[in-house]
């Protein structure tokens, strides 16, 4: 890792933990309410890091379900626009303090970041694929493989869906019940490795974006893991 002193001052972890314990209760509270969120795979999930957590990204609710289901402090690195979003919810990232990067980029800037991190013993959530999309599992980005590459980070993969579409006042007027969601944690796997850590090849950050995928499909069901439905 390329990581220094002044980078692990300036990307101290953990970090913002009474606002982000106020944000954790307030979702634990809404989720308990208007869902029946299932956790699934608790067994697999380490103690704490370094560790780079890899999800799938079908919905807004996505990262509240992650913080709600972890048991650590957790960063997010992500591009997190959101489309289609109530209001007050677009809050979310600013008041939990993510790193918002550009998407589907390695820049400079986030490899500094992620590396502070994971060299504190962090943990740091990425989409690889980018910004939400419908339910139906894409490629990765390049810049979640250049990072598992770069850092040598051991990689946890979340599967998290609902079985409802996430239609959360939808399914309690039509079915009178709570809209059902899951998260389910995989194995951890890695660290990845290539040639050259420090200037991993574009062929060699596919691959690793490829591997994380096939991962997080695994988690998800058969109508939703896209073109990884045949690998698997």
């Amino acid at each position: 890792m390329i990581g220094n002193h002044q980078d692990r001052k300036r990307y101290r972890y953990p970090r913002n933990r009474f606002m982000r314990w106020m944000l954790r209760t307030g979702i634990g509270l809404g989720v308990g309410l208007l869902t029946r969120l299932e956790v699934r795979g608790r067994e697999h999930i380490p103690s704490g890091g370094p560790l780079l957590v890899v999800v799938n990204h079908f919905h807004f609710l996505d990262a509240a379900v992650l913080i709600l289901s972890s048991p650590w402090p957790l960063e997010f690195l992500a591009d997190f626009q959101m489309p289609n979003v109530p209001a007050l919810l677009k809050l979310l990232p600013a008041l939990y303090k993510t790193y918002d990067v550009a998407q589907g980029t390695p820049n400079l800037e986030a490899l500094r970041t992620s590396e502070a991190i994971l060299e504190q013993g962090g943990v740091l959530g990425i989409f690889p694929e980018g910004r939400l999309h419908n339910s139906l599992l894409k490629q990765a980005l390049p810049g979640a493989g250049f990072l598992a590459l770069r850092t040598g980070a051991p990689i946890l993969p979340v599967g998290i869906y609902s079985e409802d579409a996430w239609d959360i006042f939808g399914t309690i007027k039509r079915e009178k019940r709570r809209m059902r969601g899951v998260c389910e944690f995989g194995e951890v796997f890695g660290p990845l490795g290539c040639e050259n850590p420090r200037r991993p090849d574009r062929k060699e950050i596919d691959s690793a974006g490829i591997r994380i995928m096939s991962e997080i499909a695994r988690l998800l069901p058969e109508e939703a893991r896209g073109p990884f439905f045949e690998s698997l």
